[in-house]
């Protein structure tokens, strides 16, 4: 089964666009993940981010971990409460 993470990141009031920006410019850390299909941001509240990430196996999630804190750690700054990642079991729909 595919791998399925979401991250909810609660950011300080203002940071939006700096944190946006940020997670632009670290993609590419996020895309070269092993077994990472894809990702997608979302913006879930005004002060809200909600990262989903797709990969080929539940495994490989569990093992972006580590890249995925490195990534918030250089935002830690920005926001407002530690990111909460959770790691699902599931299928991926797309061409």
């Amino acid at each position: 089964m595919a791998g399925i993470s979401q991250t909810v990141v609660k950011l300080q009031p203002g940071k939006m666009e700096e944190v946006t920006k940020y997670v632009d410019e670290q993609a590419h850390l996020v895309n070269e993940t092993e077994g990472m299909i894809g990702f997608a941001v979302a913006v879930t509240g005004e002060d809200e981010l909600t990262v989903t990430g797709i990969y080929e196996r539940t495994q490989n999630a569990h093992d972006a971990a580590e890249t995925v804190a490195k990534v918030f750690s250089g935002m830690a700054s920005a926001m407002a409460a530690p990111p909460e990642r959770q790691v699902y079991s599931g299928v991926w729909f797309g061409s």
